[in-house]
């Protein structure tokens, strides 16, 4: 099981634990089966991350880190290391080099398919 950001929730995966929005509602039981209606649900309800089976933050992070090229990856760490110096304890800090290390990998993965794609 794994606690993950909305954002991260992908068609396919398994519901770990009910999702209820604030007024306890249950929006999806335990087993189920994610697909994009799902997804845009509990975004329409403000809800910020689900339990889901088998996956976790630290294995999404991997399995795009596999994606790329370790020369993209350094790349892009060069990058953010540079827009965010000495980042310390500062929690919010961290969590936000965290998410845009994540969208500037995504990004990076979709050129690579992209390119892919056409090549194909």
């Amino acid at each position: 099981m794994g606690l993950l950001s909305i954002n991260d929730l992908q068609i396919g995966m398994v519901i770990a634990c009910e999702v209820a929005n604030k007024h306890g509602n249950v929006l999806l039981k335990r087993g189920e089966i994610l697909n994009e209606r799902h997804i845009m649900l509990l975004k329409s309800w403000g809800i910020t991350e689900a339990d889901v089976e088998g996956f976790d933050r630290d294995q999404l992070v991997q399995k795009e880190r596999e994606e790329l090229s370790p020369d993209t990856v350094a790349s892009i760490e060069q990058e953010l290391t540079a827009l965010f110096p000495g980042l310390g304890d500062n929690p919010l800090m961290k969590e936000l080099y965290r998410v845009v290390k994540k969208f500037k990998m995504k990004q990076a993965s979709a050129q690579v398919h992209g390119i892919r794609k056409e090549a194909e």
